[in-house]
């Protein structure tokens, strides 16, 4: 009986920074901009050719995440997962923002930039609960973050279909709509609970059942 009431325990303390990193998921995933990348930058609005979209600016959002996904991981164990949360959203809303106003070749290099930094900010998405949760959740709580972030996926990229074909709605509004997503994304990680554990850098078994307070 006693055994229940700890799992009870435990599954409700897990609840709260589930909900909140599942809505950061779904938000940063709700992109209705993306499929629609090549032809908003080849189109009136940045008036870009196809050799230098492909050749000169999709390379930087690879070379940028191959080269900050070590850096980055280190950090994110380093300063337990919820900064790097945080500098995610930054660079999301900043990618967006660049997207929808910044014009030129070095803007859009310097905005890939940007995203290359984002996606490899997400292995702190993926790695955030197992600090804040008890192992017997872990299937769980991955499950719902996977999940709500294929939902977000597709959700935003149904979106901007339906949006172009039934509300003739313009390319610029899909990447207005996307960095209204990312704004939203940017508020919720500084509300979740700071770990006091991590992987590598912050081992600590006596903080195990302490998930939710600051980390040492």
């Amino acid at each position: 009986e006693a055994l229940e009431v700890e799992a009870s325990c435990s599954a409700m303390s897990a609840v709260y920074p589930t909900v909140m990193l599942c809505l950061y998921g779904f938000f940063s995933s709700l992109r209705p901009s993306e499929p629609f990348l090549t032809p908003y930058l080849m189109g009136p609005d940045k008036n870009l050719t196809e050799t230098q979209v492909v050749n000169e600016i999709y390379p930087i959002w690879t070379y940028s995440y191959l080269a900050l996904l070590l850096p980055v991981f280190l950090a994110t164990d380093y300063l337990c997962y919820k900064p790097v949360l945080v500098l995610q959203a930054c660079s999301l809303v900043l990618t967006y923002a660049m997207l929808w106003k910044a014009q030129g070749m070095l803007a859009m290099q310097l905005l890939e930039f940007f995203f290359g930094l984002a996606t490899a900010s997400e292995v702190a998405y993926y790695s955030y609960i197992y600090s804040v949760v008890e192992p017997e959740l872990y299937q769980r709580v991955t499950g719902y973050c996977r999940s709500v972030t294929l939902f977000g996926s597709a959700s935003g990229s149904l979106l901007g279909q339906l949006l172009l074909s039934l509300a003739k709605a313009e390319l610029v509004h899909l990447v207005i709509i996307t960095l209204a997503s990312a704004a939203m994304a940017f508020v919720v990680p500084w509300f979740l609970p700071m770990p006091k554990r991590s992987l590598f850098f912050h081992m600590s078994p006596g903080v195990v059942e302490e998930p939710a307070a600051g980390c040492s």
